[in-house]
């Protein structure tokens, strides 16, 4: 009998040790927005003749915080078309945008919520680098009020606050983008716990 309690208490021990190792260690997936920039009117300066109206248009991802101030950040590309003074082409614009992030509190009953944000906007086009500060304001429309991250649409305007200098947007021109206002409509997937690789 003594050695039948003996074995029970060693089994019993040694439970919890194999119920953590049966257990897969989780790590946090951010909250992430899948968005399009949206065709607006933007003034591009071309070298040595005068100046044209583009329409940038594109598409990003970014990762999303979960707290009322949280940081953010994410990849962006925008095709804009030149056809102005015998310059017709095409060129990309490849943008790696960080910042910080503004989101109102969730409150029971009422889905949509105010943000707001500040953001460096740090990009490549062809082989011209170059870097812009951002301000943006917008809406979230939230589809799912039990989810632990925002969730749902968005909409969103921006504005890019100083010039962007590009030595080549076709034509062996350069020229360049001035401040604009844009707009971003997209949807926010929420965060998850997956398995550690």
């Amino acid at each position: 009998m003594k050695n039948i309690l003996l074995s029970l208490f060693m089994l019993l021990g040694a439970g919890p040790g194999w119920a953590a190792e049966a257990k897969p260690a989780l790590r946090w997936a951010s909250a992430s927005e899948y968005y399009f920039v949206l065709p607006a009117p933007q003034n591009l300066a071309v070298d040595g003749a005068g100046s044209t109206v583009v329409r940038p248009w594109g598409f990003g991802v970014r990762a999303v915080g979960h707290d009322t101030f949280s940081k953010t950040g994410g990849l962006q590309l925008q095709s804009v078309k030149v056809d102005h003074a015998g310059v017709k082409a095409t060129f990309t614009m490849l943008d790696l945008i960080v910042g910080l992030e503004y989101l109102s509190p969730l409150n029971s009953g009422q889905p949509l919520r105010f943000k707001a944000g500040a953001y460096a906007d740090l990009g490549l086009s062809d082989s011209t680098l170059y870097a812009a500060p951002m301000l943006g304001v917008g809406l979230l429309y939230t589809t799912d009020q039990q989810a632990e991250t925002p969730a749902g649409f968005t909409l969103d305007v921006f504005c890019r606050l100083t010039d962007i200098g590009l030595d080549n947007i076709g034509g062996g021109r350069s020229g360049t983008l001035k401040p604009a206002l844009g707009f971003k409509l997209g949807y926010i997937i929420p965060g998850f716990w997956r398995p550690k690789k």
